[in-house]
């Protein structure tokens, strides 16, 4: 097949999904490449401004374009590319409980937030769900989750999971299960209008915004949404403490796919219980 040396973006996405990619992913790598084509692909990776993580995503992306078009001389020049560690600019470090409660108490008095924003937050908050997963639940499936009392939806990657709807978040889905209006998904009640590509993100950034907002009013610094999600993981654990089988049931409650995600919540759980150990060590 000759080469593909066209900027044909549409030829390249579906290119890209007949890897089963899913339409988040799709649409991360279509924004790097055709950003990093502008300015040059190497020189776009040598940005000093850009964040180790970031460099990540859009080589990757990058490297699928190199396959694409059969560049050889990109795809070597992608490979011998050597970028820094990644490292996070901001702790992953889950609330307090006394801020956990802070922010629950502050949901329950919101009515400062739209029915279906304060509903997503909710969910991120009470289940520990990811704010993308919130984002992409359907209509249907939320209305399924109401009459069934099991929430089945697709989530990130286009996995099948399925959840008990609890007594803790059932009100918050009920939100959206009810909610009129034409819609489809919930990043159509957050964000409305506008494509599918920025209406979702669109409305992640809404999201993000608000979370500030609701922190700032309940006490809370440096509120973001998967800070919810392990504050949530790391709380079911330490609600299982001494519990041999604990990391098994975080894994199957929160439908991680391995155990090694639950493994990188350990610290947290067991971070006051250690840090005890290590202030007696001297002791005399």
């Amino acid at each position: 097949m000759a080469r593909r040396t066209s900027g044909d973006m549409d030829g390249f996405r579906a290119w890209l999904g007949e890897f089963g990619l899913s339409e988040g992913t799709l649409d991360v790598y279509i924004r790097d490449v055709t950003k990093a084509r502008e300015v040059g692909i190497i020189d776009r990776l040598r940005d000093e401004d850009l964040a180790p993580k970031t460099k990540r995503h859009i080589l990757a992306g990058c490297r699928h374009w190199a396959k694409y078009t059969k560049d050889e001389k990109l795809g070597e020049s992608l490979e011998r590319l050597r970028l820094p560690a990644a490292r996070r600019k901001v702790a992953k470090v889950p609330l307090e409980r006394e801020e956990l409660f802070a922010l629950l108490d502050e949901l329950n008095k919101a009515d400062y937030l739209p029915p279906p924003m304060l509903a997503a937050i909710g969910l991120m908050s009470m289940r520990g769900f990811r704010c993308g997963d919130v984002l992409r639940l359907r209509r249907e499936e939320l209305v399924n989750a109401k009459e069934s009392g099991v929430l089945n939806f697709v989530a990130k990657g286009n996995r099948i999971l399925e959840f008990k709807v609890l007594k803790t978040f059932r009100k918050y889905m009920n939100v959206l299960a009810t909610y009129p209006g034409d819609w489809e998904r919930v990043d159509d009640l957050i964000a409305p209008g506008g494509g599918a590509a920025g209406r979702r993100s669109a409305a992640a950034k809404a999201v993000e915004r608000t979370l500030v907002k609701v922190g700032v009013r309940a006490g809370i610094s440096g509120l973001y949404p998967h800070r919810l999600r392990r504050t949530y993981a790391v709380e079911y654990l330490r609600g299982m403490q001494g519990d041999p089988e604990a990391l098994m049931k975080l894994t199957q409650h929160m439908q991680w796919a391995t155990m090694t995600t639950a493994m990188e919540y350990v610290d947290h759980a067991r971070g006051d219980e250690l840090d005890a150990v290590a202030e007696k060590m001297f002791d005399r």
